[in-house]
């Protein structure tokens, strides 16, 4: 904990009330951690970790498929689901059965539910529809009204219950439904030139985070007492909300993870599906 912040790794930070168990023990002192912890939105991070500028982060899970070259995935560390997430949802005037060539706004911060988006409306429904980029929250207080929105994180907390849009799909739960496994949202990876450059205390920084989901998830008593200070939600909705989420990366959500890779070719986001490369002590560039 001595160290410079010259030394220290850059660790990406999501905003949102998902990340929580994994980042209140680094950022209160439980677990002591090499890190300077940068926040940002995940479209942010993905920016950062993709020019260099992090060292570890949280990302989209589709960040990592676009440059599988760049990265090494942080074993058994994911943000996922298996059924509803809670915190990425379709809210629509009408079934979403029926919004074929509509017009859906999408929130910009995140690309792996965009991605989702598509691919459940085109693999699962058969359907075309347009989505286009935009701020949920603006577009409502001008009283625009797109057909349907797409909100992620704190946002879709907030708006689950907004006016006007009484048919609310769950992506999380769409996709176990459709596929019978679980998705993952958002994994956390390292850079695979700070491993090739010998940096010592990436084994440190992976050893700190374990510690830190360890902690988090025996202790969402206290995390829920944290997260209720943003009011949000009231303290039972914490309670579910942590309940439904998952944090591991273990073969389950590793299958879940390589399906989803396996439709991004099929909708243009990567020319090829990308083969899952976890960080070991090991680890090595070519």
């Amino acid at each position: 904990m001595g160290q410079s912040s010259r030394t220290r790794l850059r660790l990406g930070r999501i905003s949102y009330l998902n990340v929580l168990p994994i980042y209140y023990p680094l950022e209160s002192g439980i677990i002591a951690h090499p890190f300077e912890i940068v926040p940002g939105t995940p479209a942010c991070l993905n920016g950062l970790m993709a020019d260099g500028r992090l060292d570890l982060s949280v990302v989209s899970s589709i960040e990592y498929a676009r440059h599988p070259d760049r990265y090494f995935i942080v074993p058994d560390l994911s943000i996922s689901c298996f059924g509803p997430v809670k915190s990425v949802l379709l809210l629509s005037r009408r079934p979403w059965t029926e919004l074929e060539g509509e017009s859906i706004l999408v929130s910009s911060q995140s690309h792996t539910s965009i991605a989702l988006l598509r691919i459940l409306f085109a693999f699962q429904h058969g359907m075309h529809v347009r989505l286009v980029p935009g701020d949920c929250t603006e577009a409502l207080a001008r009283r625009d009204s797109p057909a349907a929105f797409l909100a992620i994180g704190d946002e879709a907390l907030r708006l689950k219950t907004v006016e006007g849009y009484p048919y609310c799909c769950d992506l999380g739960e769409a996709w176990t439904r459709w596929t019978g496994l679980p998705f993952v949202f958002a994994l956390w990876v390292v850079q695979r030139n700070a491993v090739d450059k010998g940096a010592g205390e990436i084994p440190v920084g992976m050893g700190a985070l374990a510690a830190a989901k360890q902690w988090g998830c025996s202790h969402l008593d206290t995390i829920c007492a944290e997260a209720l200070r943003k009011g949000i939600l009231r303290k039972e909705e914490l309670e579910e909300y942590y309940r439904m989420l998952g944090y591991n990366l273990d073969g389950n959500e590793q299958s879940g993870l390589e399906r989803f890779f396996g439709y991004l070719p099929q909708i243009g986001e990567v020319p090829e599906a990308p083969r899952l490369e976890l960080f070991s002590p090991l680890a090595s560039v070519a």
